[in-house]
């Protein structure tokens, strides 16, 4: 979830990356899963184009249950759509991504709130190591960058919300949070994703837990999502 400027590193990396090499050891659902959802990430499966079960097997190199599988994965976190029992690529406009970036901005502040008062030591010296691992790849520049640092923001961002220990603000969040909003960013609104801002902000963020200021927390993630918004009127969707 991050933009930098200025004298930060900027990355933005090759639209055109290959599935994560991770999906060869998968078993068959998941493998289908990774593949059908990089080539939509990637811009390889546009909005709006028709998703056939025997074409995923295909591209993915597996069978159609699998797929079928992986398809309906793909469907609960909205990459896809369903229509007349046929599975489409979803068309986000930019107003809908628009949307998606003020509902987790919301309910993830709200979890931060009250994280901020039941979170543990353990819990935030696991903040504190993903940070690092963030910092620890801020000037690197190779093509995989974003897919490393995704992983490791999400784990974050799921780390706060696992701290509110609230089953019920945890399967709110889980539909928002399942599309990760920098992927978004970068492939859909092809925008730039800013590791190094995004990280000091994560800093903020994790000292307004360390303090058990429930304000200053919903306020640093509030604001650490809505500044990362895409911009609707400089968004572009063309082809990568």
């Amino acid at each position: 979830m991050t933009d930098f400027s200025g004298d930060d590193m900027v990355i933005k990396t090759d639209a055109g990356a290959s599935p994560s090499e991770e999906a060869d050891t998968q078993r068959p659902a998941e493998k289908a899963y990774l593949g059908i959802r990089q080539a939509i990430l990637d811009g390889r499966l546009k909005p709006g184009d028709h998703l056939p079960e025997e074409m995923l097997a295909s591209m993915t190199g597996t069978s159609r249950t699998p797929v079928r599988d992986a398809l309906r994965r793909l469907v609960s976190e909205g990459l896809a759509t369903v229509n007349n029992r046929h599975r489409f690529v979803t068309d986000f406009s930019p107003e809908e991504v628009s949307i998606i970036f003020d509902i987790r901005a919301q309910h993830e502040s709200y979890a931060a709130s009250i994280a901020a008062q039941k979170i543990t030591d353990d819990e935030l010296a696991k903040l504190q190591y993903l940070i690092d691992g963030m910092a620890e790849i801020e000037s690197d520049q190779s093509g995989d960058v974003v897919g490393r640092f995704l992983a490791l923001n999400t784990e974050f961002h799921g780390v706060i919300v696992d701290a509110a220990r609230s089953a019920q603000l945890k399967r709110l969040t889980a539909p928002a949070a399942a599309l990760p909003l920098i992927l978004v960013k970068q492939f859909v609104m092809d925008q730039r994703v800013n590791v190094v801002r995004s990280n000091w902000q994560h800093r903020d963020i994790l000292a307004a837990l360390s303090a058990r200021n429930s304000e200053w927390a919903a306020a640093s993630l509030s604001g650490h999502i809505l500044s990362t918004k895409p911009r609707l009127g400089d968004a572009s969707r063309a082809p990568k």
